[in-house]
């Protein structure tokens, strides 16, 4: 099989965009991990205390509108209404330990599994890529072969690359698919659109957090921020639970339990 280019002079600009659009997407996933690894139990720390101090205020909100009515707390409401109105935060709590756990299991990639599976890549993606080849989001196939080329990328995954350049070549052997000729339509606003994505992923987190994991001074101060701000909400959380306690002692709000 035989790719033929497009005649456009700019053709070899825009295929080295792209493929390096999608080397910096992948950086930017590379420094999420190490970043989430570093500090997402301790972020994680502090989004959860900030949720109970969020559930307490929410109590006391509760205990304030049974004020307004005889001072009468139906407990089993009380309990219903905190899981309903904390409901999303939790779930959002536990994504939160789920990504740090992954990625404090994730591995490291030697330099030339890094380097090979670049290698691989770019040569993949020229046989294989949405935006070189049409084919691919016409055939089941190929798309779920460019699928797995992304997922095995990202890891490093030398060996399935491998794999997959004999299995994509076979597929479009089986398909028929001879030469793949090029053609890119308007491909003038396309580079410009590679040129400010590129810039735009290099510009915003995760990308941006690169050179505050290349100090290890700058990670202490990080831990060091968390650290205080998890301390400022567990202060905030035990004034919280002292005016959940005066209002019960104060006999102005009473807890009514149903008995099963």
């Amino acid at each position: 099989m035989d790719l033929i280019k497009s005649k456009d002079s700019r053709y070899d600009e825009y295929e080295s965009l792209l493929l390096e659009r999608d080397q910096i997407k992948k950086e930017a996933g590379q420094i999420w991990t190490v970043y989430t690894a570093t500090f997402g139990q301790l972020i994680a720390d502090v989004y959860e205390e900030k949720l109970e101090c969020i559930k307490c205020k929410k109590t006391i909100s509760f205990y304030q509108t049974a004020l307004n009515h005889g001072g009468i707390v139906d407990a089993d409401a009380l309990q219903k209404y905190l899981e309903k109105e904390m409901a999303a935060y939790y779930a959002n709590l536990k994504r939160m330990m789920e990504d740090h756990d992954r990625c404090k299991k994730a591995g490291h990639s030697t330099d030339y599994d890094v380097r090979r599976s670049k290698e691989l890549y770019r040569r993949l993606a020229k046989l294989l890529h949405p935006d070189i080849n049409s084919e691919t989001d016409r055939q089941e196939v190929l798309r779920e072969l460019w699928q797995r080329v992304l997922t095995a990328y990202a890891h490093n995954d030398v060996k399935e690359l491998s794999e997959l350049e004999v299995l994509i070549r076979k597929a479009l052997k089986d398909l028929g698919v001879g030469e793949i000729k090029v053609d890119i339509p308007d491909i003038e606003e396309k580079i410009e659109a590679l040129k400010a994505e590129i810039a735009e992923i290099m510009s915003t987190e995760p990308y941006t957090y690169r050179e505050l994991l290349d100090d290890e001074e700058a990670i202490e101060k990080k831990k060091k921020q968390l650290t205080e701000e998890l301390q400022s909400y567990q202060k905030y959380r035990k004034e919280l639970d002292e005016m959940i306690q005066k209002m019960l002692e104060s006999g102005e709000v009473r807890i009514k339990w149903l008995m099963n």
